[in-house]
């Protein structure tokens, strides 16, 4: 099983369930616009988070959007390297749904810890988490599971 995530050769193959390869698309397209919003337009990344950012004072707002663009940033290099992953070294893909759960894992302890005050109402940012949660388990769960071989 470790062997599976933690594979001795970075190649081509990929050893899981090819519907674990194939959900990876859908949850890294969605990573690299959320990300590109975060940077292009961290107010709106922001709003979608449901932070009232009309209670910040101008130098609040620029450093939540700095923040926010920022870690655009770093969520625009973590979903180009799990397409990379999908393109030429497949067999990382079990490790990328381990680095994608880990870094939401983190970020729900870290908010946990560091609460934001929020408007009222569920952000519409927690309903497509809730979703791409879904998919990164189901994904990883199929990427770990090894096909059998073809019967000669």
């Amino acid at each position: 099983m470790l062997r599976l995530l933690f594979p001795g050769v970075i190649d081509n193959t990929f050893r899981g369930q090819w519907s674990g390869f194939w959900l990876l698309a859908p949850v890294l397209l969605a990573k690299l616009a959320i990300a590109i919003v975060s940077i292009v337009a961290p107010r709106q990344a922001n709003a979608a988070d449901a932070i009232d950012l009309s209670t910040y004072s101008e130098a609040a707002l620029r450093e939540a959007s700095t923040s926010s663009a920022l870690l655009g940033l770093l969520h625009l290099c973590i979903g180009l390297v799990g397409v990379l992953a999908m393109i030429r070294y497949r067999a990382m893909v079990p490790f990328i749904y381990f680095w994608l759960l880990a870094e939401f894992l983190g970020r729900r302890v870290v908010l946990t810890l560091y609460p934001i005050d929020r408007v009222d109402g569920a952000a519409s940012g927690s309903i497509i988490n809730l979703v791409l949660i879904s998919l990164m388990v189901s994904g990883f769960v199929l990427s770990m599971w090894p096909r059998r071989a073809a019967p000669h």
